[in-house]
C-alpha cells in the first residue's frame, strides 16, 4: 500500500488538483439539463450526480487538508474518518441540485484546499500527517494521491456519459 500511495509528486498532486476545475467547466459546458441527470441504467449515477459527490469529497478534503497543514506541534494527529460516499449521496435529492451550485461549491472547497498546499514544501508533504480510519497513519501526499485518482476517474465517467 505504501508503493502504491507514493507514486506521484506534489507537483503532479497539485497539478491535478489544479486543472479538475476547467476540466469540470469544460465537459459541462452547454449539456442540457435533460442529459445532466440521464442515468445510464438504474444502478448507476448520472453526470450531476458524478458532480455532487466530487464536490462533496473536495468539501471533506479541504478541511481534512486544512486540520493537518494547521495542527500545532505537539498536537494529536487529526483522525480521518473513511468517506461513505453511499451514505452522503443518499441524502442528495436530485431535483434540488444543478451543474452551476455544485461546481461553485467545488471550486470554493478546491480553492481553500490549494491555498493550503501550494506553499509547502516538498519535505512537508511527507511530514505533515493524520491517521486515516482505514489506512492507518498517513502523510499529506498519502492522502491526496487517492482523491487525484478519483477525481481522474469520475472526471473519465462523466466524459464517457456526455460523450465529451
Amino acid at each position: 500500500m505504501e508503493e502504491a500511495k507514493s507514486e506521484l509528486n506534489k507537483d503532479q498532486i497539485h497539478e491535478a488538483l489544479s486543472n479538475t476545475s476547467v476540466e469540470l467547466h469544460y465537459v459541462f459546458w452547454g449539456v442540457p439539463r435533460e442529459v445532466q441527470i440521464l442515468r445510464p441504467d438504474p444502478d448507476s449515477w448520472s453526470p450531476l450526480e458524478h458532480l455532487i459527490h466530487l464536490r462533496q469529497v473536495a468539501e471533506v478534503y479541504a478541511s481534512r487538508v486544512k486540520r493537518i497543514v494547521d495542527l500545532e506541534e505537539g498536537e494529536d494527529l487529526p483522525y480521518m474518518h473513511n468517506f461513505d460516499e453511499d451514505k452522503q449521496m443518499s441524502y442528495v435529492d436530485l431535483d434540488e441540485e444543478t451543474v452551476k451550485y455544485n461546481l461553485g461549491q467545488f471550486m470554493q472547497a478546491r480553492s481553500k484546499l490549494l491555498n493550503n498546499i501550494s506553499f509547502l514544501d516538498a519535505e512537508e508533504w511527507d511530514k505533515l500527517k493524520c491517521v486515516h480510519e482505514i489506512d492507518g497513519e498517513i502523510t499529506l501526499r498519502q492522502l491526496l494521491i487517492p482523491l487525484v485518482k478519483r477525481e481522474q476517474e469520475h472526471l473519465a465517467q462523466i466524459k464517457e456519459l456526455l460523450g465529451a
